[in-house]
């Protein structure tokens, strides 16, 4: 009894310091509007900043977003999430793709929640549209979120807001723009938050804290799971510098408790592709065209590692960071330093994200790295990509910018004074950090998909051409979202694919140029054995992009506002792009399939419709 007592009231001197200045106490609103009332006026105000800093996407919600795979793969989830859901069936697997024999889905980041919440926007509004919200609220949700860890850990509600801006207006950010899942950079800072409010002063709600954002993570993007627990390993050896006024028996119960918890939520949330990653699916991963190309991706000491299409660059640390974030910090480093524990946790995870093996101006030195590790490790091992474990040193940034402006907000006496130069310090930043304005695109495609989906009696398709990689025929998941019928190709999440999608993909390829110079007509008969009804051939087919010689092989050491232009572009469109054929080739292989299939059933300037050969 006495020992739980002491436990529960182990406070010392220096705990007292940490609770003199509200560090590590949240307070919801602001000195002239507590509680929730001023916390919605500051989500509100994070809001309207995401409008002003994403500018013109709230202009042009209509337009796409991107035209890169990963952009038609995300309206391809959320279309197919809300199809399983109505059919009643598993959306882990499905013949949608790579008809008839289809494909797991087990493995493929369908990010169920970001898909979930899709679908109800595309029942109100377009599919771009339903996407450019999503993007918006992301945006909105990652400040206002990591605004709470940061003002919870600094104790400064300004200070904290400041941190969000950097968080989440970042061209780290930026660089996920068409991948939603990773985009979500909302939970982790939420569930750090939740964690580290249970291991200091338990209770039932932080424990319920815990477990929904570890949910929503699990629902999200995984990687950022274990990103929290690795965190809070590192956070949990530094707890003298966050916790020093709770017991150390008491603070790791609490965090066993919570965590071990998580893990079961996680782990039932996540049973499908932990089942596939640890069974027959995931052991031993196997290599295909997909994964065999996939770029490296680990950062360089030097900086982020920054692929486009084929353009590879290096993205300084303080353009990355911005050069203004590093300078406030530094002004007030005696604040900074204080919050130790979390720049030994952003050194860390700078560590990681430097891969196996340390690189300096892109040359591997032959001194291998701690992340090595992670490949002998379950569930580690399926940390793919080293380069984003950068989140963790932004997010770490964002702390230290929080704690330096508690520090020079508090030397400012008059109210005028903090908000001013608040205002300067958020305007420096956000003007460094611009990626405005961002691109948009549009989209072109046929009526005549509307009508092929009421068309009830196709049930499948072969869209054509068949580009050489998966990678490249990601326009036909979001055409499929249109017609909805089944299709001989698709793209997914590289870990997805098998080698009969690479035998699929490579024989389809090899069909249809060996068609299109007559050197046989195997093509249509293949058609026909797949059990297709409709063969679509777009007047379109997609070539490598032009390197932009003005990242393409670069270290860039200009602040972000000076290079964001190209970055953020080649990140939206990818490496390849939608070119017309010309009219001339176009009518050669026009007559080709009409001299064999018959006239097309359709034909518009974006495609024609041919009957498929029955099988015989």
């Amino acid at each position: 009894m006495e020992s739980s007592a002491r436990e529960a009231a182990g406070t010392s001197a220096e705990g007292g310091a940490l609770a003199d200045d509200g560090r590590y106490r949240l307070h919801l609103g602001f000195a002239r509007l507590p509680g929730w009332r001023g916390e919605l006026l500051i989500l509100a105000g994070l809001l309207l900043a995401a409008c002003a800093l994403s500018w013109p996407l709230v202009a042009t919600l209509g337009s796409a977003t991107g035209t890169r795979g990963d952009y038609f793969n995300n309206l391809w989830n959320a279309w197919w999430v809300k199809h399983s859901l109505v059919e009643g069936h598993s959306p882990y697997w499905t013949d949608y793709l790579y008809y008839p024999d289809g494909i797991s889905l087990r493995r493929h980041t369908l990010s169920p929640l970001n898909s979930l919440t899709l679908v109800g926007l595309t029942e109100v509004f377009g599919q771009h549209q339903a996407f450019s919200l999503l993007v918006l609220l992301h945006f909105a949700l990652s400040a206002w979120c990591f605004s709470l860890l940061a003002r919870y850990v600094s104790g400064s509600t300004a200070g904290g807001v400041l941190g969000g801006l950097v968080y989440s207006f970042s061209p780290f950010h930026y660089f996920y723009l068409c991948q939603i899942n990773v985009f979500s950079f909302e939970f982790l800072p939420l569930g750090l938050l939740y964690f580290l409010r249970h291991a200091r002063d338990g209770g039932g709600r932080n424990l319920a804290g815990v477990l929904l954002v570890l949910a929503g993570m699990a629902l999200t993007v995984e990687y950022y799971v274990v990103y929290t627990y690795l965190a809070l390993a590192v956070l949990v050896l530094g707890a003298r510098g966050w916790a020093r006024d709770v017991a150390a028996r008491l603070r790791l119960r609490r965090l066993a408790v919570a965590g071990g918890l998580g893990a079961m939520v996680v782990a039932l949330l996540a049973l499908p592709l932990l089942t596939a990653a640890l069974g027959a699916e995931g052991v031993p991963v196997e290599q295909t065209s997909a994964n065999v190309i996939e770029k490296s991706r680990f950062n360089d000491l030097l900086g982020f590692f920054w692929i486009g299409g084929d353009e590879e660059c290096t993205v300084s640390w303080p353009t990355m960071l911005g050069y203004s974030t590093l300078l406030l910090c530094l002004v007030g480093w005696r604040r900074v330093l204080s919050h130790w524990p979390w720049l030994v946790m952003g050194a860390v995870f700078f560590l990681l994200s430097l891969g196996d093996e340390l690189a300096i101006g892109r040359q591997k030195t032959g001194i291998p790295l701690p992340y090595a590790l992670f490949r002998h490790v379950p569930v580690l091992s399926m940390l793919r990509k080293s380069d984003r474990c950068f989140l963790l040193v932004e997010l770490a940034a964002g702390v230290a910018l929080a704690a330096s402006w508690a520090g020079l907000g508090a030397r400012l006496r008059a109210g005028w004074m903090r908000r001013g130069a608040w205002s300067a310090c958020a305007a420096l930043t956000m003007l460094e950090l611009s990626g405005v304005p961002f691109g948009r695109f549009t989209i072109t495609t046929s009526p005549e998909l509307a009508g092929l989906r009421a068309d009830a009696t196709v049930t499948s398709v072969m869209e054509l051409p068949p580009m050489p990689l998966h990678v490249m025929n990601g326009r036909y998941d979001y055409y499929q979202t249109l017609h909805e019928k089944k299709a001989t190709l698709g793209y997914t999440t590289s870990i997805a694919l098998t080698k009969l999608h690479d035998d699929r993909l490579e024989a389809l390829a090899n069909l249809y140029l060996q068609f299109i110079r007559e050197q046989n007509r195997i093509l249509p008969r293949l058609a026909a054995n797949l059990g297709v009804d409709r063969i679509v051939h777009y007047k379109s087919y997609y070539d490598s992009r032009p390197k932009d010689p003005a990242i393409d092989g670069l270290t860039l050491w200009r602040p972000f506002f000076l290079v964001r232009r190209p970055l953020i572009f080649v990140r939206q469109v990818g490496e390849y792009v939608e070119t017309p054929y010309p009219p001339a080739i176009w009518e050669r292989i026009r007559l080709l399939f009409s001299r064999i299939l018959g006239p097309p059933l359709f034909e518009d300037e974006v495609m024609a419709i041919f009957a498929a050969p029955e099988k015989s």
